[in-house]
């Protein structure tokens, strides 16, 4: 598998990044598209389309690992 280091600010230096293909229906892109100016602090405005995505697409995972994963787990 292909390991790429990247350097970004909105990224730790030398992250590797894997890549992955991920499909959205356009609903889903639609909303990503949306959250993105909320979150303009903390994604990039340098960046291409594709590299604002992922970086909302990571923004939100760890939102939601943090909030709904662990109380979820919490519950359990």
């Amino acid at each position: 598998m292909e390991k790429n280091t990247i350097n970004n600010e909105n990224i730790q230096k030398n992250e590797i990044l894997i890549p992955k293909r991920v499909l959205f229906d356009e609903k889903t892109l639609k909303m990503i598209e949306m959250m993105i100016p909320t979150y303009k602090d903390e994604i990039s405005n340098a960046n291409k389309e594709n590299e604002k995505i992922n970086q909302m697409i990571k923004l939100a995972i760890e939102k939601m690992f943090k909030n709904d994963f662990l109380n979820k787990i919490n519950n359990f």
